[in-house]
């Protein structure tokens, strides 16, 4: 029973975070002036899209296409992202925290279902991560946003969702902690560390050129060199 809560958890605790994706979705695009068509399309993508790509790469009928409470809640969702935008937005607060468990969520959801398939560990991490940001990718592609969030710079986001699947495989794989504590302290891992990212500032660093600087290419000279004088026709 231990090992049925754990793969496939209760439905309302996936609901929750499903809604939390398609909550922010619905927001994304409100902010954007897209009608209401175009909310629910991008609270769809932003709430089902991590989860169903996850799926789909595991062979398996997505859960949201078999149960429609999935669609029921992403609906009512961009429902409130549509018509309160503006009360909902004052939940700042709110709002990121549950981004943040949501994510956290979502990442361990995708490495534990990839590893009860029998893959390996790599593949574990991958799908976590793709679980956890998928949707926000298709939020991102859906409108032009490029880069897309996720790996812009600003509170770990995408690395937040690897840093969930690397705890949850070594507290299970490598420490033989129990699968149930193992997912909590994971996903408590991750809230804290984009609470405390968000409330301090905190941003991931950019990446850094380590080329030496006599291996670098150099400027482009000028076409003509200081001092150069052009030739001048003979006669």
């Amino acid at each position: 029973m231990l090992a049925d809560l754990i793969v496939n958890p209760p439905l309302w605790i996936e609901l929750s975070a499903v809604v939390a994706g398609a909550l922010t979705g619905a927001l994304f695009a409100a902010r954007r002036g897209l009608d209401l068509v175009g909310i629910v399309a991008i609270a769809i993508v932003a709430g089902l899209g991590g989860g169903m790509i996850r799926d789909i790469l595991l062979s398996t009928v997505p859960a949201a296409l078999e149960d429609p409470a999935y669609l029921v809640a992403v609906i009512a969702a961009a429902a409130v992202g549509a018509f309160f935008a503006s009360a909902v937005q004052r939940l700042r607060w709110p709002l990121s925290g549950l981004e943040s468990l949501s994510l956290g969520l979502f990442a361990v959801i995708g490495t534990q279902k990839t590893l009860s398939a029998g893959l390996p560990i790599a593949a574990a991490l991958l799908l976590g991560v793709i679980t956890g940001i998928g949707g926000s990718l298709l939020r991102d592609l859906f409108t032009g946003e490029v880069p897309p969030e996720a790996f812009q710079r600003g509170a770990p986001f995408a690395s937040a969702a690897a840093l969930a699947s690397v705890v949850y495989v070594v507290l299970v794989q490598g420490a033989h902690v129990q699968k149930l504590t193992a997912e909590i302290a994971a996903i408590a891992l991750v809230f804290l560390v984009r609470s405390m990212a968000i409330w301090r500032g905190w941003t991931m660093p950019p990446a850094t050129d380590l080329t030496p600087r006599r291996l670098r290419p150099r400027e482009r000279p000028s076409d003509e060199e200081p001092g150069e004088e052009e030739p001048t026709a003979a006669g």
